[in-house]
């Protein structure tokens, strides 16, 4: 049986995932679609917990970092991610490039595992980073997970902005790129999201969970190796689906 004020909760962030902007108690009642009594309690009871902060007086409240400090607390603990550690550590010792295992988070993906590259001129990446979904090769590799249908509909709700010239600029640009993609076998971002950097990615479904682990380093040392670099992706994507959770 469903509890309806954890529903609210819930509803609540995935409506500040969506719209990225303080809202006001009014704003927040109708997107939630209860009363403002209803609302206030359950905004009074988040900011008591430190889970939201007014911003200034009536200009709407927002999320803290708390969340995402009890989220990462909870995923340092994760048997699952914490097994396959070892893979990536594998992947960026084999591929001399640092390794990330990422997740999809509304729009985005977040690194929730990193193992930077030994090299001096390398891809830096930290845990918890959040980058859009459509311009990182582990997201791209997430996408690809989708069936058509829902992935189409993902594409279309996807908010879309030239990061960089090679950035995909619409659903129909991210729809062609990911079919070719699939059908390659492997995704890739070439300077998508920060300039001369490359990222190759292969997805991952590993205990009910969609993953994207891409490798990424500078575009001059990667791009004529593609094919060794993928080689290695999927050989520890195998292995990262073969684990037992």
């Amino acid at each position: 049986m469903r509890v309806r004020q954890i529903d609210n909760v819930l509803d609540l962030f995935e409506i500040y995932a969506r719209e990225r902007s303080p809202l006001t108690l009014t704003a927040l009642s109708e997107a939630l679609g209860i009363p403002k009594s209803s609302t206030f309690n359950v905004i009074e009871t988040l900011v008591t917990r430190g889970f939201l902060y007014e911003t200034k007086p009536r200009g709407g409240y927002y999320p803290t970092q708390r969340l995402l400090e009890l989220a990462r607390s909870m995923m340092d603990g994760d048997p699952l991610t914490a097994r396959i550690h070892g893979q990536l550590e594998a992947l960026a010792a084999a591929t001399g490039e640092t390794a990330v295992l990422a997740a999809r988070e509304q729009d985005d993906v977040v690194y929730v595992d990193v193992v930077e590259s030994t090299a001096p001129i390398r891809y830096f990446a930290k845990i918890g980073e959040r980058r859009p979904i459509y311009t990182t090769s582990s997201g791209k590799a997430i996408l690809t997970t989708y069936d058509p249908a829902e992935r189409a509909g993902i594409l279309q709700a996807l908010r879309y902005f030239p990061y960089q010239n090679a950035t995909k600029r619409d659903a129909r640009e991210l729809a062609a790129d990911l079919e070719a993609s699939m059908i390659r076998g492997w995704c890739e971002d070439s300077a998508e999201t920060t300039p001369d950097v490359m990222g190759l990615g292969v997805p991952v479904v590993a205990g009910g969970r969609r993953y994207g682990l891409a490798v990424a380093g500078p575009i001059y040392r990667m791009q004529d190796n593609r094919e060794a670099l993928v080689k290695h992706l999927r050989a520890a994507a195998a292995r990262i689906r073969d684990i037992e959770v």
